[in-house]
């Protein structure tokens, strides 16, 4: 066993690390945060400094690196900001990954490199608004072939990124079969200002520069060629990003994690109660122990299942339970950073009502950790499929 990163590994973590503390201060996180903007030059620096094709192949203008490159940088994006950290995702994970995995050669060479250079973003279109989870079976978005093209017809809900997306990868049913829901999905990438589509923006309590938004499709009209994968086996290229995105996630929640940790730790050196700092008192020393080493125990997980990954194995199993095991940890280290600061924590004042806002999507987002459950129980218990 070797728990070291490589050289290179490390100059990557910290030219990512130099790069929040010039780029992404939590004050001016703060701000984007209260004027809800996201500030889209910054995915342009995080491009030039070559964060965006830092686990894209050499061959398409990325460095050649791979998911624990992916971890890497957005673990150290989220001690700042988890919601900078899930736009980075949004290119990097759904974007990436799905073009690289699926896409023709065509469709590499055109999009990769823009993806390293930071000229193009994406967001993913899939959930139905009655459906959450049960993809398959809420699929309601339909995709009718005309000649050379398709024509979309349908409405989603909670698209993220579409204030900052070039493109969107829309999930839309071209066939049904009763006896196997999964066939007959297709994954059709479309450029955003494409006739048709329309959106109207969700309030949320947290991530709130990065926003969500209901979306309409009337009429619209797409070539062929946007089809990414083959048609009607979009269930099998949704699928196939799925332990990517786990990792992400859970990427996501170590740093969060990391974060609130951090501040926690410094308010109780620096906060006097009784001619001492708090952090003297064990009662305050024990919920930061505890915290310290859920985010240890987080980040070996999260580790290994891009490890894996990265070696080609099946890491369907750890990157669940990553995912299940650091969101989880990351919101009880928010929580416990709200106790330690106690009433400072609650004022908008200080960063750690935004952590403790932001965690809370991804307990069940981008799938629910009660489905995560069910699954870990399916696979890694041998116990009935639940769903």
């Amino acid at each position: 066993m070797d728990f070291e990163f490589s050289p290179d590994q490390r100059a990557l973590q910290d030219l990512t690390r130099r790069f929040v503390e010039r780029e992404i201060s939590k004050d001016a996180v703060a701000i984007w945060d209260r004027e809800n903007e996201f500030p889209l030059p910054l995915l342009d620096k995080m491009a030039e400094i070559g964060l965006m094709g830092a686990s894209i192949p050499e061959e398409y203008g990325g460095s050649g690196g791979g998911v624990m490159e992916e971890t890497i940088v957005l673990e150290e994006l989220a001690r700042h900001s988890s919601t900078v950290a899930l736009a980075y995702g949004l290119d990097i994970s759904f974007g990436a990954v799905t073009i690289e995995r699926h896409g023709t050669e065509a469709q590499k060479q055109e999009f990769l490199p823009q993806i390293a250079n930071g000229a193009v973003h994406f967001a993913l279109s899939m959930t139905e608004p009655d459906g959450g989870t049960d993809i398959l079976g809420a699929m309601k978005t339909t995709a009718v072939a005309e000649g050379d093209d398709y024509v979309i017809n349908g409405a989603k809900v909670f698209t993220t990124g579409i204030n900052i997306a070039s493109y969107l990868f829309v999930v839309a049913r071209t066939s049904r079969d009763p006896e196997k829901p999964s066939r007959g999905l297709t994954v059709f990438l479309v450029h955003k200002d494409t006739p048709g589509i329309s959106w109207n923006k969700i309030e949320k309590l947290g991530s709130k520069f990065l926003h969500s938004y209901e979306v309409v499709y009337q009429n619209v009209r797409v070539p062929k060629s946007s089809i990414i994968g083959q048609e009607g086996r979009g269930w099998h290229a949704v699928l196939d990003t799925l332990n990517n995105e786990r990792i992400f996630i859970a990427a996501t929640c170590v740093g969060l994690a990391q974060g609130a940790f951090e501040d926690a730790n410094q308010y109780a050196k620096e906060r006097r109660a009784y001619d001492r700092p708090i952090g003297q008192f064990q009662a305050v020393q024990h919920q930061l122990a505890e915290t310290l080493t859920d985010i240890e125990l987080a980040r070996l997980m999260t580790y290994k299942a891009a490890w894996m990954q990265d070696k080609g194995q099946d890491c369907s199993l750890p990157a669940a339970m990553a995912k299940l095991f650091a969101s989880e940890a990351a919101f009880r280290a928010t929580d416990r950073g709200m106790r330690v600061m106690a009433g400072y924590g609650f004022t908008m004042e200080y960063h750690m009502q935004r952590y403790y806002r932001d965690i809370r999507q991804l307990i069940f987002a981008p799938i629910t950790n009660e489905m995560n459950k069910n699954f870990i129980a399916q696979v890694g218990c041998g116990q009935p499929k639940s769903y």
